[in-house]
């Protein structure tokens, strides 16, 4: 095999258990390269597309010499592990197959997995309160939740409590070969029975805000399966919870406006944070759509004007996107929401760059 000069990707955060367990099996089975011939998920890094590929679609780690393009290295503990995938010059031991019906790539990983941390729990006992939009919303966003999750973990990561009867079947139909374990058990209690000691129940509603160290070390993060469409103050309080776990609410600067509020988006702060940023905020920053930007800097102007001012200086928009991903153009548009007049405004848009969002 030629000298390689792919570096080794890392993250500020740590990587996944399973990905570890799956390098270690790797280098056990004295493999240094394996190919991927086709890419199932393309957004993602090779070696979640090939954990996925194996744990989910049930293919297998065959020895098979092969030549592709090596994009990823890591080091394991026997060595050193190449992934590589599409045509090259690079030699590969082994390769990811769908051909060997005796395979027992699958099963072995099983064993040899650890707990399923962090636990996503999504909490389904306030879904009979749901009817039409809200239905189809609830069981399209748990889809997405799904594969949000996929992203950094599994589906095993995913649990669905309080799942009367058809609900599992119902969101079945939907996700078709999602692997995501359910139980009819409240939340925190279902979380409590498969190892999870530390529990964050996110509630909007709560008094203490989620902080860095939770969201890093937390073993469960349960959510309402509650869809807004009419608003539920406090919904998340009526979920028949058993008091394991600590109620938290995400904020942005001390407050809940702004931060998204849909699942799959909890779910990606949470898991952005734990993996990749080591800091909630910047992953609610992250996260943030344009439209989400635009009613915080819309609160944060009514804030500044309360009612007495008409204009409002640039400067001000200079400062809030010191923290928040917001451009010029919804800067205007929310003060003009607000009832304000930005001054300076026709010097500014002359700039170049003066609509791009906050700078990384």
């Amino acid at each position: 095999m030629k000298s390689l000069t792919v570096t080794e990707p890392r993250k500020p955060c740590g990587a996944p258990s399973h990905q570890r367990t799956l390098l270690d099996y790797l280098c056990r089975e004295n493999i240094r390269a394996i190919c991927l011939r086709h890419r199932r998920f393309p957004r993602l890094p090779l070696l979640q597309d090939l954990f996925l590929q194996v744990m989910i679609w049930g293919a297998c780690v065959e020895k098979h010499t092969s030549a592709c393009r090596v994009e990823e290295c890591y080091s394991c503990r026997e060595g050193r592990l190449c992934i590589g995938h599409g045509r090259g010059d690079e030699n590969a031991d082994a390769i990811i197959s769908y051909q060997n019906k005796l395979c027992n790539t699958r099963r072995e990983l099983f064993s040899v997995l650890e707990e399923y941390k962090p636990l996503i729990v999504i909490d389904l006992g306030l879904v009979e309160n749901h009817v039409g939009r809200e239905l189809r919303s609830l069981r399209v966003q748990v889809g997405a939740v799904l594969g949000v999750i996929r992203r950094y973990l599994w589906d095993r990561h995913l649990l669905l409590s309080s799942a009367r009867p058809g609900i599992i079947e119902w969101l079945r139909a939907f996700m078709w070969r999602a692997l995501f374990d359910y139980s009819e058990l409240p939340g925190d209690e279902a979380a409590s029975l498969r190892g999870a000691n530390k529990i964050i129940v996110l509630d909007p509603s709560a008094e203490k805000p989620l902080t860095s160290h939770e969201a890093l070390s937390a073993d469960a993060f349960i959510i309402g399966g509650i869809i807004d469409i009419l608003p539920r103050p406090g919904a998340t309080r009526r979920l028949n919870l058993r008091g394991l776990g600590e109620p938290r609410k995400i904020t942005l600067r001390g407050s809940i406006h702004g931060v998204p509020s849909r699942l799959p988006q909890i779910v990606d702060i949470v898991l952005r944070a734990r993996y990749e940023t080591c800091d909630v905020e910047e992953a609610i920053r992250r996260v943030m759509s344009p439209r989400d930007a635009r009613f915080r800097a819309f609160i944060e102007l009514m804030k500044w004007s309360r009612g007495r001012r008409k204009q409002v200086p640039l400067t001000l928009y200079y400062e809030l996107r010191k923290w928040l991903p917001i451009s010029l153009r919804d800067f205007v548009r929310a003060a003009r929401m607000a009832r304000l007049e930005v001054e300076g405004l026709e010097e500014a848009q002359q700039r170049p760059n003066s609509s791009q969002e906050y700078p990384q």
